[in-house]
Order: structure tokens, then C-alpha cells, then sequence
């Protein structure tokens, strides 16, 4: 497989949870579970409600938020950058 190929490749949830949580224990991967699942499906309704193939940022533009206050930025400073 490709890199290309690799990147286009969309991982379940199960799946991110064994590869990247497993040293969880199993009420904290449930914990993560209901959250990815979560994120998912928030990620597509923002894709059908702002569609990136009309010029829309559609789940990138709140997944950008998430990354940004993971990172460790303030909602303050993160309204700078980006308007919401």
C-alpha cells in the first residue's frame, strides 16, 4: 500500500481505540470510544452542513478547534485566529 493509499484509508472507531488506547483501562477506552464515536458523527454534520466540495471548511474547521485546544491554546486566543 501507498502512503497515498495509507492516508485515504478511514479507521472505525474499535479500531483507533486498540491501536492508540489499549494501555486504558476498559472504563476509560469506553470513555474514548463515546467520545470518537461522538466526534465522528459531529464531524459528518458539519460535512452536510457546510460542504467542503462547495468551498466549505465543513468538520475541518471544528476539528482544527479541537486539535488547537489540545494543543493547549485558549478559546481566547483560538477566536483570534479563527472566527466562531
Amino acid at each position: 500500500m501507498h502512503d497515498s493509499d495509507q492516508t485515504r484509508t478511514k479507521w472505525g472507531v474499535e479500531r483507533v481505540v486498540s491501536r492508540y488506547f489499549n494501555n486504558l483501562d476498559e472504563g476509560l477506552r469506553n470513555e474514548v470510544r463515546e467520545f470518537l464515536a461522538t466526534l465522528k458523527w459531529l464531524a459528518l454534520q458539519e460535512d452536510v452542513n457546510f460542504p467542503p466540495n462547495e468551498g466549505k471548511l465543513g468538520s475541518r474547521y471544528t476539528l482544527a478547534i479541537y486539535a488547537l485546544l489540545e494543543a493547549g491554546f485558549k478559546l481566547s486566543e483560538i477566536r483570534k485566529v479563527i472566527r466562531f
